[in-house]
């Protein structure tokens, strides 16, 4: 933070970087702080030629960032990378990238997981500043280069070692992001609600307004809940009844017509989290001796309803 120029990367310019990046690239073009949007095929195209189209609360934006490229050579060593990938392309990706990145470099992670740190550390060892974090967010892609805020209030969270400076600057940069030192709470009170939700919602297709109005779905839901509850404490995390309600209650918060990402990349037989968001928990829970049959059930539902192992 102590160079005349900083690079910021975004990896990954769907939904999530989309939303992240816009206010970003808006606030400080033709700055000391350069924002890259790392991305290829038709997005990358479509936001060299046109910018980004981004769509939130009504109102239209075109948005050109600092440089859009997924050459690591164009690039350069970047001082921050907010990585917005799928989980499930982070080690391909990295990988892809990694002269991009530097020991010094610092990663903010915003997936849906409780072990980004743990997937990075895979491909790039060395890498000492990971600031795990989580977004609260519905945005979608509509198509390359266009992404739509859906509803959500965007809240960011993350932690690691802090960096004032860095959130300082985020925040300036028209984010909403906190700096906590017990990030591995947060984000299993997000995992609580994202990885049931996304995995009931996909396996009955239904959108978030259909499942809060169906008592029996609601039930399973919550059960869904108690047994990420019963994990996260093997975790050493504490995830209290008061954490299920409120997750629960989460669901309000968003249109009737919400899809949860997972439920997305389903129905447009795209690559899905469902290794992170449904095997996960299986795997892991039966590791410590935790019986899931709401969880089974559902990834049975899941199976049946897309014709997925």
């Amino acid at each position: 933070m102590n160079s005349d120029t900083l690079k910021i990367g975004i990896l990954g310019i769907g939904g999530i970087g989309g939303f992240v990046g816009a206010p970003l690239a808006k606030r400080y073009k033709d700055s000391n702080t350069k924002i890259i949007f790392i991305c290829r095929g038709e997005t990358k195209n479509a936001i060299q030629n046109q910018g980004l189209l981004f769509e939130s609360k009504g109102s239209k934006e075109t948005i050109f960032p600092d440089l859009v490229s997924d050459n690591s050579i164009e690039i350069g060593i970047l001082d921050v990378l907010i990585l917005t990938s799928k989980s499930y392309s982070i080690k391909d990706i990295l990988s892809i990238y990694k002269d991009c990145i530097k020991p010094e470099t610092t990663i903010i992670t915003l997936q849906n997981v409780v072990n980004a740190k743990e997937i990075i550390h895979e491909t790039l060892p060395n890498v000492g500043n990971i600031m795990q974090g989580c977004i609260y967010v519905a945005s979608n892609v509509k198509q390359p280069g266009h992404v739509q805020h859906v509803g959500g209030p965007g809240k960011i969270f993350v932690g690691g070692k802090e960096n004032k400076p860095l959130i300082d600057l985020l925040v300036s940069g028209g984010l909403d992001i906190t700096y906590v030192p017990n990030i591995n709470e947060i984000l299993w009170k997000k995992y609580l609600f994202v990885a049931p939700v996304a995995a009931i919602t996909s396996a009955y297709k239904v959108t978030f307004g259909q499942l809060l109005e169906d008592q029996k779905l609601m039930h399973i839901l919550e059960n869904m809940m108690r047994e990420i509850q019963l994990l996260a404490n093997k975790n050493n995390i504490s995830l209290t009844n008061e954490d299920i309600e409120t997750a629960k209650d989460l669901l309000t918060k968003f249109p009737f017509e919400s899809k949860s990402s997972l439920q997305l990349d389903f129905e447009n037989h795209n690559q899905t989290e469902k290794q992170f968001l449904v095997d996960y928990v299986i795997e892991n829970a039966k590791k410590y001796g935790i019986e899931t049959p709401f969880y089974n059930g559902v990834n049975e539902q899941i199976k049946t309803s897309y014709n997925v192992s």
